[in-house]
Parts: C-alpha cells; structure tokens; sequence
C-alpha cells in the first residue's frame, strides 16, 4: 500500500468521523439553543438554532460519498461505480444540490447572527427593534434559507445525465455523468462568491465594527458615575452580550481557517492540478466541514448558559436552575411595584430554595 493509498483511506476515515461526530453535536446545539438556554428569544441565538440544523445536513453529502467510496466499494471488486452520485440520477441531483445549498446556507447564517448582532448593539436604530421581534428574526431566517434554495435550484435541472455506451462484453450500460456539464464551469465561481468571499468580507466588517462598540461601550461606561449602581440584570445582559460577541469572532475565524484553502486551490490551481486531484479535493472539502462540526466546542468554550445545558444532558442531570431570561426580567420589572406580586415572586424563590435545599440533603438522613 503507498503513501496515496494510505492518504485516501484516512480520508475517508475522517469523513466518516465527522459525520459521526457532528450529528449528534449539532443535534445537541439546536435542543439547547431552541429549548433550554435563557437567552433564546435573542436574534442571534435562534440564528444559532436554525444553524444547526443546516449544519447537521452538511456531512450527508459529499462526505458520505468519500466514507462509502474510500472504506467500502474500493474493496469490493464487484462495484463498478466510483462514487455515490453515480448511483442514480436522483441521488446524483440530491447530492450535489445538498452540498452548495446547505454550505451557501450555513455562511448566510452565520453572516446573519453576526449581523444581528451588530444591530443589537445600536439601541437608538428602529431596525434593533424589528429584528429582535421573534416572528420577525424567523421569517428572515427561513427567507435566507428558501433564496439560498432557489439560487441553487438549476442544479436540480442542469446537474446529470445519463449516457450510453457498450462494455467489454457488448452489453449496453447507462452511466451517470455527474459534474460534468459546462455549467458547472461557471457554478465553481459562483458558488467560491457565495459560500467564501461574501460572508468572509460581510463577517469581518461586522465583527469588526461590534468590537469598536463594545469598546465604546466600555469606555463610557468606565467613565460613568452611575457605573457602579447597575441592575444585576443589566450585568447579566452585559456578560451575555460578550459571550455571544466572543464566540461570533470565533464562529469567525473557524470559517475563515478552514475554508480559506478550498477557495485558493479553485482560483489559483483549481485548473493547473490533474494529478492526485481526488484526493486534494477532498481532503479540502473535509478540512471545509470541519468547521461546521466546531460549533459546538465554540459554544460550549465561550457561554457558559449553554455549558450547563449540555452538561445536564450529557449526564443525565433533571434538576435544572430556577433562573430565568433576561428579557422575561425586564417584563416583570415594572411589575415589582404590586404588593400581590411581589410576594408571589419572594414565594416562587423560597420554594426554589426549599427544593435546592431537600436536593442536598444525604439519602440516609
């Protein structure tokens, strides 16, 4: 077995583990972030959330077909085919539409929760308060999603074809030939536009201009006088904010890293490289998905709302905090003046305390 060999059998091992990594991963991130984390009626959170969803579709496309081409037909001597989009017309169709739509698909998230983000930071534009509308966000989520869909939707209709030609026993044999119209010629550099350089240069403008605020923001409020007499709340919402600003840059910088290299080998050697080109590409495409399998290692580094969340689920934990959304805070606010309910509330804390405190409690007691 040669060096070549060796190199594309770890390949399609590694497609094969980000596939069994990044399902359940990403599964996870859309419970947390749909179902348990405080904070979810944010914009940018519920970006996340329907991120993770697109990004759990990722490894299902060309991935699959490197684990199932690498690890499986290359051993089986009865197998003609070389790939899985070869399978049918169908599945060749599927296939490619699922891979430039899903990858177009999850940059545009991204560049979205960055951008609603950046809009949540300027508190005197009239768009803050339309996008941080829950109804609002979703219905931009899903208009991102259903465009991105239809920029790709020629693909269904160019993508694949079937040929005829006769074996070596003069039999006649139907062939799909994927990728191989002249309009894919053209799609590479669209697809280059819309999954790498639009999101890049829209991501960094925005992450960039966050950071400017948030120094602003820090700046001024060091020289406040009223500093030291902040609501709880309003420090809570304040460290909230930083997290999510830390792991946007983050979410950031893993794009960029990891999707960087495909992008320079289509432009500047993409014409030039015949040799081992199979297995370059897909080693690019893997190193490509692999930043859509981190998001969870981003999110469990830089919030620690969602580090709860997976570490009650991962061990099996019931007892969840009584704590609640810094927005639903900011609705009872003005309510704390009412005698009824505020002994409701200091009752609704006891009880809290109570149930920690039988929690604690020894088995033998």
């Amino acid at each position: 077995m040669t060096f070549i060999d060796v190199a594309h059998f770890l390949s399609g091992l590694y497609s094969f583990i980000l596939i069994l990594i990044g399902t359940p991963l990403n599964i996870l991130c859309f419970y947390i972030f749909k179902c348990l984390v405080p904070n979810r009626s944010n914009p940018t959170i519920t970006v996340f959330a329907h991120l993770a969803l697109i990004e759990l579709l990722i490894p299902f496309t060309w991935n699959i077909n490197y684990f199932i081409r690498e690890l499986i037909w290359k051993y089986q001597k009865t197998i003609s085919i070389k790939n899985l989009e070869q399978h049918s017309l169908f599945i060749c169709k599927l296939i490619s539409f699922g891979a430039y739509f899903s990858l177009e698909c999850a940059a545009w998230l991204k560049t979205l929760a960055t951008f609603a983000r950046y809009v949540s930071l300027h508190h005197q534009w009239p768009l803050k308060n339309w996008l941080s509308k829950p109804i609002i966000i979703r219905r931009v989520i899903w208009s991102t999603i259903i465009f991105v869909g239809l920029i790709n939707l020629p693909i269904w209709i160019v993508n694949g074809k079937r040929v005829l030609y006769n074996d070596q026993y003069n039999r006649t044999t139907v062939e799909i030939k994927c990728y191989q119209s002249r309009f894919f010629e053209f799609w590479e550099v669209a697809h280059l536009l819309l999954y790498n350089f639009i999101p890049f240069t829209l991501m960094i403008l925005c992450n960039i201009s966050i950071v400017r605020q948030v120094r602003e923001s820090r700046s001024r409020t060091l020289k406040s006088k009223a500093s030291a007499s902040k609501s709880p709340s309003r420090r809570s919402k304040s460290s909230g904010g930083g997290r999510l600003t830390k792991a946007l840059i983050l979410i950031t910088i893993f794009f960029i890293v990891f999707t960087a290299p495909a992008a320079i080998f289509y432009i500047f050697f993409g014409q030039k490289v015949n040799q081992h080109r199979d297995l370059i590409t897909m080693t690019l495409s893997n190193l490509a998905t692999t930043s859509h399998v981190t998001s969870f290692i981003i999110y469990w580094l830089t919030s620690s709302d969602f580090r709860d969340a997976a570490m009650n689920i991962l061990f099996c934990h019931s007892n969840v905090p009584c704590r609640q959304p810094t927005e639903e805070k900011q609705q009872e606010k003005p309510r704390s003046n009412n005698p009824l309910l505020t002994t409701e509330l200091q009752l609704n804390n006891e009880q809290c305390q109570n149930v920690s405190s039988l929690q604690s409690l020894p088995l033998n007691s």
